[in-house]
């Protein structure tokens, strides 16, 4: 174990952040992550609309538990049975597409924020002859077939309404428009951390409405653009993940190959699908203190890596609870480099988390006194 004590040093470091750059060759991961025991905890949380505006009686579900947001989408589950490591919660409201949100779970108040994307159609067009969709400026292509079915796997032979949304990883909503959080379970069952490339999620209806497939034995080809602050450090080839709505984790299947400046994979069904750089979890334990060594409620936390792709945001932690703690799974044995945010969304830190090969670390960071303006008070 390994404890890490970071007085913050306003911006002081911002000259020694993203110093490094990898080849970001694909690399086997072999630990065994573990989610823990049983514990209860407590949520509370805020569903909005892409335009930050609240989502008022919207179904919240975790587990057993139900609940739904008031007229500010705001919603509170208390004492509910989750993992140590592991919380996985839903949004719903009619006119919008499915939203999540998984974390590991600290003690008191875990706060959350999901996005909820709108059920916009974005392509129609008659099963039976190929067709290409294309998202968000011609970001993204989908590349169809034809070939269709419904749930029961009957063959769907009429009007398909595409319903569909790209997640760029460069998108500053990333972290609250996604669902679960980025982990997930390779093809031999283990479990790694993820680093987005860029994520699509579809949705296929017909003509009364019924959810669609992709027919069984067919595929679609998905062409999603590399972000330009990403190309140096893509990989020629890169896993395929899709999100299990029903355990919250994501699920490798395939993989996407880089040509030029785009990504190129083939998928055989249709949900959220995510372009990630696979990495060995170790688990992140932070105390945030005032100089006193106060616990700190209410302070954001987020990570990159200094050896990263993006120069942006790898993950938010969340925000501490009442006794200032929160956890995650990082990259194991790498330099970290962490951001707190005070109430007033101004960012009060920069600093580096040297690197560990132990796959539990423990941070105490120590932030100062700050007035409304974010500067540090004398």
């Amino acid at each position: 174990m390994k404890i890490n004590k970071l007085f913050i040093l306003g911006f002081a470091l911002t000259g020694m952040l993203f110093s490094s750059c990898d080849s970001r060759d694909e690399k086997e991961v072999s630990y065994e992550f573990n989610f823990g025991d049983s514990v209860t905890r407590n949520f509370v949380g805020k569903v909005v609309d892409i335009d930050h505006a609240p989502i008022a009686n919207a179904t919240i579900k975790m587990g057993s538990f139900t609940t739904t947001t008031d007229a500010n989408g705001q919603f509170s589950l208390s004492s509910v049975p989750v993992l140590e490591r592991f919380a996985y919660l839903t949004a719903e409201k009619d006119g919008f597409m499915k939203g999540s949100r998984a974390t590991m779970p600290h003690d008191g108040e875990n706060n959350m924020v999901i996005m909820l994307l709108p059920e916009t159609v974005v392509d129609t067009f008659t099963a039976g002859t190929p067709h290409n969709v294309f998202i968000n400026n011609n970001n993204v292509k989908i590349a169809f077939d034809g070939a269709f079915m419904t749930e029961d796997g009957a063959v769907y032979n009429g009007t398909v309404n595409v319903v569909a949304h790209e997640l760029a990883s460069t998108d500053p909503d990333v972290f609250i428009k996604m669902p679960g959080n980025l982990i997930g379970e390779r093809t031999d069952g283990t479990i790694s951390g993820m680093e987005t490339y860029g994520m699509v999620n579809v949705e296929l209806k017909g003509d009364n409405g019924q959810k669609l497939q992709i027919l069984s034995g067919h595929k679609a080809e998905i062409v999603q653009n590399i972000a330009e602050n990403q190309l140096d450090t893509a990989p020629a080839t890169i896993p395929l993940w899709y999100f299990n709505e029903s355990t919250g984790l994501w699920v490798e299947e395939g993989f996407s190959r880089k040509v030029g400046n785009k990504y190129y994979g083939q998928v055989s069904h249709f949900t959220w699908w995510n372009n990630d750089y696979a990495y060995v979890v170790a688990t992140l334990y932070v105390t945030v203190k005032n100089s006193d060594e106060t616990p700190v409620n209410g302070v954001r936390v987020t990570i990159t890596r200094e050896a990263g792709s993006t120069g942006d945001v790898l993950m938010d932690l969340g925000v501490t609870g009442v006794n200032g703690t929160l956890s995650a799974g990082v990259p194991r044995n790498e330099v970290l480099i962490f951001r707190a945010y005070n109430s007033f969304g101004i960012l009060i830190n920069q600093q580096v988390l040297p690197a560990s090969p132990d796959l539990e670390r423990y941070v105490t960071v120590i932030i100062p006194t700050v007035d409304r303006m974010g500067n540090q008070k004398k």
